[in-house]
Order: C-alpha cells, then sequence, then structure tokens
C-alpha cells in the first residue's frame, strides 16, 4: 500500500497489490490495522493461521439504518456503493455506535456492529467494597450447575444462593454431534466440532446473562471468581469431564467480564487453592458423594459434600462459599493495615 510520504517520495510498495485500482483511504488504514493484528498474533502466540475481519470506517459506509447499509466494495473492476440488509438483535439506547467490522469467515458474512457505552459511577474493588454491603460468589462445578452463586454479606453470612443450569441438557446436545463426529469424514466431521462449538458458546453466554441479571435483581455490583488463568489439566481434574470440548466455566467468565463492566459491576479473582476440597464453615477437608454412594475425598464428580464436623451440602455451593469468604478475608485484612 505505501505510506504518504512514499507517495510524496514517489516510492512504490516492497509488496504492492497488483489486481487492485487505487485503494481508497480508509481501506488502507484497515487493511494495515488487520496487518498489524495478524503480526502481532504472530509475535505472542505463535499463530500459523490467521483471519482477519476488516473494519469498515466511516467513508467505507454511509445511510446505516435498522435493517441495511450501503458499504463500499470492488467489484472487480471499480470500486462501488452497495446495499445490504441484515437481521439481527436492537441496538441498545444511549450508546454511541461504532464503526462496523465484516467477518466473513464463514459461508455467510457477519456484520459486527461494536458500541462504546458510558460508564458511571464504578471504582476499583478496594474502594468499592467499602459502600457495598455484599458481594456474589461463583463457582463453575460442571455438572448440571454450568455455574453455583453465592450472595454473601459482609461478614460472611449467607443472604443468597442460585443454581445456574442447563448442563445436562447441553451435554445431551452435545453427544449428539460427538457421535456423528465420530462417523464422518472430512468437512461434515469439521461442522460437527463448529456446532459442538456453537452450543459452547450459546450456553456461556447464556449463564454469564442469567447472573448478571440475578446481580442487577439483588443489588450486586462485585462478583468473585475462582482465578482459572493457568491451563487446566483436564487429564487431572474428573470432574471436569477430562476435556475443554464439556466444561464451559473458563468461557462463561470470559463472557461475564465485559458483560458485567457494562452494567457497571466489577469482576474480582482470587486463587484457586483448597477453594473446592475445604468445608467453607470449619476449613476441614470434605469428602464428595452423589445420593447413593460413599462420601471420599477422591469423588471429584460428587455433588454432595460431607466433613468430619458434620457440615454437609451441595459441593458447588460449598466452593463458591468458599471463594467469597477468602475474598472477604482479603477486604478485612485491607481494613487492619489502614
Amino acid at each position: 500500500i505505501g505510506t504518504k510520504e512514499m507517495q510524496k517520495a514517489k516510492e512504490k510498495a516492497s509488496f504492492p497489490f497488483i489486481d487492485f485500482p487505487v485503494i481508497p483511504l480508509y481501506f488502507r488504514r484497515a487493511a494495515i490495522n488487520c496487518a498489524i493484528g495478524m503480526a502481532r498474533s504472530n509475535i505472542l502466540f505463535k499463530a500459523e493461521n490467521f483471519f482477519a475481519a476488516p473494519v469498515y470506517y466511516k467513508g467505507m459506509y454511509k445511510e446505516r439504518k435498522e435493517d441495511s447499509i450501503l458499504l463500499k466494495v470492488y467489484t472487480k473492476e471499480k470500486w462501488k456503493w452497495s446495499r445490504y440488509r441484515f437481521t439481527g438483535r436492537q441496538l441498545p439506547e444511549n450508546v454511541e455506535v461504532l464503526s462496523p467490522i465484516i467477518d466473513a469467515s464463514q459461508k455467510q458474512a457477519y456484520l459486527q456492529i461494536p458500541i462504546r457505552k458510558q460508564i458511571v459511577g464504578i471504582h476499583p474493588v478496594k474502594e468499592q467494597i467499602k459502600e457495598v454491603e455484599k458481594v456474589l460468589a461463583l463457582s463453575f462445578p460442571g455438572n448440571n450447575s454450568i455455574a453455583v452463586g453465592a450472595i454473601l454479606r459482609k461478614n460472611g453470612d449467607l443472604e443468597k444462593t442460585m443454581f445456574f443450569q442447563g448442563g445436562l441438557e447441553l451435554k445431551a446436545k452435545k453427544k449428539k454431534w460427538k457421535r456423528k463426529w465420530e462417523r464422518e469424514i472430512g468437512k461434515e466431521k469439521e461442522n460437527c466440532l463448529k456446532k459442538i462449538e456453537n452450543l459452547n458458546q450459546f450456553y456461556a453466554h447464556r449463564t454469564s446473562r442469567r447472573i448478571i441479571e440475578f446481580c442487577k435483581a439483588n443489588g450486586v455490583t462485585i462478583i468473585v471468581i475462582p482465578n482459572y488463568q493457568k491451563t487446566i489439566d483436564f487429564s487431572k481434574k474428573g470432574y471436569l469431564k477430562t476435556d475443554n470440548f464439556e466444561w464451559i466455566g473458563r468461557r462463561v467468565i470470559r463472557y461475564l467480564k465485559y458483560k458485567a463492566f457494562s452494567e457497571g459491576i466489577l469482576v474480582s479473582r482470587v486463587p484457586t487453592y483448597h477453594i473446592s476440597d475445604c468445608c467453607n464453615e470449619c476449613g476441614a477437608k470434605i469428602k464428595r458423594y452423589n445420593t447413593g454412594h460413599i462420601p471420599s475425598q477422591n469423588y471429584y464428580g460428587g455433588q454432595l459434600f460431607l466433613c468430619p464436623n458434620g457440615h454437609q451440602g451441595n459441593s458447588g455451593l460449598n466452593t463458591a462459599r468458599n471463594v467469597g469468604k477468602r475474598f472477604l478475608s482479603y477486604y478485612k485484612e485491607e481494613n487492619r493495615k489502614e
């Protein structure tokens, strides 16, 4: 493409687009930004395959309406304006609509419209915790409850619980596509994996939305989650079903972070050590089990727990309460330092 300085000096680009005529300014800008993004992916993540969804800056689109948009496209002969119709969710009110992005990575092209929303009254966790009376702590057990929530007051008392279910429903749907995947070859095999990926994405989005709605309904502005930063060795986590197609907890967290922030809700993390194998009441090592089974410390998939001091209940809720109490203990320590 070449820079402005190169054009003034009449220097040619090292690898010019031979089959294209003069490229409009905003298209050059979009191409440069895509190239930078791909280069960073290669440097940081050693990616081998690249796909870039180009941004349509102002000057490349116009007359954007609720169901259509005019885009400037190249027809192999010239640049021209073409109107395209689209469907999708209505844009929320009181937001700034940014330049659209064209995602043509699949058989259909998708128009993604980013928005910018003004977030008012949100402060760092250390400041915000002083103003709130309760937090929502979450665990992600990987059974029928995709997530388990516990609203804790500042003194650690349990105020309310919520089980965000759908895990068995998701598992049944994915099982059908896994069976088909085993029988197919070539592109059909890839399509089955895409179906499984789409199911994971849908249920993760739905669960994260339900968590936000639960927070808003109960006046919660801080969510606490386990810090799953490191890659999980599924071979050592029997309760996570041994592969990342089964457990969508990390994906729920990823979606939850930006959804929460757009609603003025902060997401804070705590270390994961001993959050799932200790009793939230007394700290003793727990045993897990399901109804009719013998409790065991190695029963990772057990949905119930029992501790040597007689405390018992749902193991996912026990983990969530440990997550919340660990966070609140940090808050108390900060107060002591002050």
